[in-house]
């Protein structure tokens, strides 16, 4: 889908354009109904200039509505022709339980970010959740945290070793067998991966890899910085080096400041893979490199021309910047989309062992780590945990705009009218299925999606309600086919959530409508296939 005349990301500049026909300065409520019913929006009529009306609308903000697909209701029409507090889903209280005897010692080795905030805050909970005592000291290098756990009696009952020196490091380190787990920011290389087959060990296959939360990348910038969007595009230019003064962009004048992670990182390995490298683009050598996750956002905030990248966990006292893709629509940084792995520099986090590791500790802690008990632990540390998360229809309203102005090929008024009808009186929840091109398989992750959201539709809090699994596409080929190939999507998570004990969802599809995503990169049709979960 292409964006048409701009919609959305210029909607606010189109007021003030002359050759508009102003709908007055005092504008009246209005309703546009779409043609055949089953969809009203109202608001205020900002302006109308023939064929489109910009709308205030206390659902969906300012936008444009493509003025063919709607009737405008009332007497503010042309005479010629939220910021809601997200609900948090959680399972119910597990009890802890009480660990006795030798759990024996172990090594965890990965990048800072994480090992600075998250995997603490897991070990803590960790030895709380099994009766233990824990005390924390530093290692001989300070990137090292050494932590010993005491039972009841007080004696030691296993020591945990954190190294945080890189994901690489990590690699090579459980290459090894010199520590029993990694966790890391990145997934493993190609080449990490063919070291490790060499050893017969294939670190992909479940039981090696282990997603235990989701991520997104933000760009940073000081409070005051007026820049509030960048297209990716803009930003690949300014850590290259090709854009170095805010004026480029519209800003006050001042030359920019670029901060950026040091090399062996997984933030910048990702950030660099997925912004430079795919533009034949490397950081510019008068970036400032920093070796941790804390400075990579407090340099940004103590400089008014600065510019970063941080795990959205470190956003502290900078600003994070939306994006803007390529085709007008707007994504902005929160939990909710990085839950939905819907924001352009989302990503999931994981931890890598060689199978089952050998001490008793590193086992505990991983199965802890990947149990809903670890859930508190990541958002306590305001890291993006995978518990399903509540939001309203009108928190949607940006892409919903966008797709009630899709062009004509990529659009079926009737379909539309039918997918309104569905959700806009219902809320949607993160958990999100995606799919390869023309599969209707699911992933390692989603099975274990599967399993999170029947556990949650369980709750007595669901009973009534109906669940709706609507399967989308992205919009390469026949929209005939593609509506078949999500259905066949939808379908798939309903018999999956049936043999994880949660029956009566609705399996609907909707093909290639109310993209996430722009449609001209594979990165994007990727986020485009995809069962989206819907309550009411």
């Amino acid at each position: 889908m292409m964006l048409r005349s701009g919609v959305i990301r210029l909607c606010i500049a189109a007021i003030f354009l002359v050759g508009l026909q102003s709908a007055g300065a005092n504008a009246d409520d209005v309703t546009l109904r779409m043609k055949g019913g089953a969809f009203e929006l109202n608001g205020d009529l900002k302006a109308f200039d023939g064929k489109n009306y910009i709308i205030k609308s206390p659902d969906l903000g300012l936008v444009e509505m493509d003025a063919s697909r709607f009737d405008c209701i009332g007497e503010g029409c042309p005479k010629s022709g939220g910021n809601g507090i997200v609900p948090q889903i959680t399972g119910a209280a597990i009890a802890p339980y009480i660990t006795t005897g030798n759990l024996g010692s172990a090594t965890l080795v990965g990048g800072s970010a994480i090992g600075t905030q998250f995997v603490p805050e897991l070990v803590a909970s960790y030895a709380a959740a099994n009766g233990l005592t824990l005390q924390k000291t530093v290692g001989r290098d300070d990137r090292d945290l050494v932590f010993t756990f005491a039972g009841s009696d007080g004696a030691t009952a296993g020591i945990l070793t954190i190294k945080r020196r890189g994901e690489s490091a990590g690699m090579s380190a459980l290459h090894e067998d010199e520590a029993d787990f990694v966790w890391s920011s990145r997934p493993i290389s190609d080449e990490e991966a063919s070291g490790f087959a060499r050893q017969g060990i294939d670190m992909r296959a479940p039981g090696n890899e282990h997603v235990f939360a989701l991520d997104a990348l933000v760009v940073l910038v000081h409070r005051d910085n007026p820049i509030l969007s960048l297209t990716p595009d803009s930003i690949a230019a300014i850590f290259s080096g090709q854009i170095t003064d805010w004026s480029e962009l519209g800003s006050a004048p001042g030359k920019i400041t670029v901060y950026a992670p040091i090399a062996s990182m997984g933030t910048w390995t990702t950030f660099e893979d997925t912004i430079l490298k795919p533009r034949g683009l490397t950081l510019t050598p008068d970036a400032t490199r920093l070796p941790t996750a804390v400075e990579w956002s407090d340099a940004v905030a103590a400089d008014p021309n600065g510019i970063g990248v941080n795990m959205i966990a470190y956003v502290r006292n900078a600003k994070a910047l939306n994006i803007e893709q390529s085709c007008g629509l707007i994504s902005r940084p929160s939990i909710f989309s990085a839950k939905t792995e819907e924001f352009p520099l989302s990503r999931r986090l994981y931890f890598y062992t060689k199978g089952e590791p050998r001490s008793r500790l590193a086992r505990e802690l991983l199965a802890f780590a990947l149990s809903a008990r670890a859930q508190e632990a990541l958002t306590n540390a305001k890291f993006v945990d995978q518990a399903p998360e509540l939001i309203p229809f009108r928190e949607q309203g940006g892409r919903i705009a966008y797709a009630l102005n899709a062009q004509d090929e990529d659009f079926r008024l009737e379909v539309m009218r039918n997918l309104l009808s569905d959700i806009s009186p219902a809320s949607r929840l993160s958990t999100t299925f995606r799919f390869a091109l023309g599969s209707a398989f699911l992933d390692s992750k989603a099975e274990e999606d599967v399993r999170r959201l029947a556990r949650v539709l369980k709750d007595s809090s669901y009973s009534g309600r109906t669940v709706m699994l609507i399967g989308f596409a992205d919009a390469a080929g026949r929209f005939d086919v593609n509506q078949q190939v999500s259905l066949a999507r939808a379908q798939t998570v309903a018999t999956a959530l049936g043999a994880a004990g949660y029956r009566g969802a609705v399996a609907k599809a909707y093909g290639e409508l109310a993209p996430v995503a722009c449609n001209d990169t594979p990165g994007g049709r990727n986020l485009n296939r995809r069962v989206e979960v819907w309550i009411k």
